[in-house]
């Protein structure tokens, strides 16, 4: 059950029940899922059950939405349930097995992937397509010259008669939430965040209609600045960002509460250059400037080049060489970097130190990206202070070189 390669492939000499490949895929989901539940620190099982799944949502069959909701009733919403609230709350589940799970960061992390993707198909089964099924008749009926013939499946007809309708609201706040646990593991904003959070996740909340999700409120975009951080920092390892994939889900769950896409994008390649990755979004930031906010990238970038800016001239003016380089700096826009670098170390903003030569390049690129613009004069102030310091640091480089 766990691996192709050791199922006998009882198909190719059962070649009609070929015609049945759902419900097999339904009957493997419900025994994968049955052995995960005895042994949950195994979710190499919940991720073949997943894989079974996917079958089912594909065809849109009754009973595939119906064991979809099964495998989530019993299984999968439970440890949810208890993540959120407690364990005292779900009742099904062994807090001497599971707390330890759930203490594993590694593990929660596939476990929220497995049960994301799984309401992830219960929402499309449910605002997709009609849901359809094979006739029975042709299947089970005495026309059938299949062999060995077939017997309706008493656990299939079981969970289809008791399929209830679920909520499209409800689904959809499920997602959402399971959505942003991925991405964040913050469960305090996520509760500030979404309506009826302490109804979610209980035995009946997804067959209730729950209220629509408020939009762009401020626990909503702290969520999803907390969530670009997260990616930036795993990302920014690459040698080439050139483009936004890393954060398909983060705009997706960003769509959910209202915000532009714009933002997300945004505030991405701000925290890339926050981190002082500038030269591995060359590309992009200058390839993406139609889906960006202008005005907030430009602001933001602003406050971290005064913040490398006056860590530069910090270190250099303990440089004898240097300390003439800076007195001759003009003193208002000198002042006016230690203010803005003051201001950023006070909001405990952090940011990484960049070179030099880093900072003069994304201060040339600013700068031609805001010809004629609010921040223009800004920016030409901070380019005519990066190129004094690094003509200055060059001219000491070469003066060393001749020493020599």
């Amino acid at each position: 059950l766990t691996s192709d390669s050791l199922s006998p492939p009882l198909l190719f000499y059962l070649k009609d029940h070929g015609r049945c490949s759902n419900r097999l895929a339904a009957h493997r989901a419900l025994v994968l899922v049955g052995l995960w539940g005895q042994t949950p620190d195994n979710l190499l099982l919940l991720q073949r059950c997943v894989e079974s799944l996917h079958i089912l949502h594909e065809n849109a069959v009754q009973f595939g939405l119906a064991t979809l909701l099964e495998i989530w009733q019993s299984r999968i919403r439970p440890v949810f349930q208890s993540l959120m609230f407690g364990f005292g709350i779900a009742d099904e589940l062994s807090q001497e097995v599971f707390s330890s799970l759930i203490e594993d960061r590694e593990w929660l992390s596939e476990f929220t992937i497995h049960a994301r993707t799984v309401l992830g198909m219960i929402l499309e089964c449910t605002s997709g397509h009609p849901i359809q099924d094979i006739p029975d008749e042709e299947l089970f009926g005495e026309k059938s010259d299949m062999w060995p013939p077939l017997r309706e499946c008493p656990i299939l007809s079981s969970l289809v008669s008791k399929l209830r309708p679920v909520k499209l609201s409800s689904v959809k706040l499920h997602h959402i939430v399971a959505f942003t646990f991925e991405m964040t593991h913050d469960i305090d904003s996520i509760a500030s965040a979404v309506p009826s959070f302490t109804r979610l996740f209980s035995a009946g909340s997804l067959f209730s209609e729950m209220p629509p999700i408020p939009k762009e409120s401020i626990e909503q975009r702290r969520l999803i600045d907390q969530a670009i951080v997260e990616r930036a920092n795993k990302s920014s390892s690459n040698p080439v960002i050139d483009n936004f994939d890393c954060i398909k889900d983060v705009d997706l769950v960003g769509k959910a509460f209202g915000l532009d896409p714009k933002y997300t994008k945004t505030r991405y390649l701000i925290e890339i250059i926050r981190l002082g990755r500038d030269a591995s979004i060359n590309d992009l930031l200058g390839g993406s400037s139609a889906i960006l906010m202008k005005s907030f990238l430009i602001e933001e970038l602003v406050k971290i080049l005064c913040a490398r800016l006056n860590n530069i001239i910090s270190s250099l003016k303990r440089t004898k060489q240097y300390r003439g380089v800076i007195s001759r700096l003009d003193a208002e826009a000198s002042n006016w970097v230690k203010d803005q670098a003051e201001r950023i170390t006070s909001q405990n903003d952090d940011y990484t130190p960049a070179s030099l030569i880093t900072t003069h390049s994304l201060i040339v690129r600013l700068q031609s990206m805001t010809e004629n613009d609010t921040f223009s004069d800004q920016i030409n102030s901070l380019c005519l202070i990066s190129e004094m310091l690094l003509k200055a640091v060059r001219e000491q480089e070469q003066q060393r070189v001749l020493d020599v």
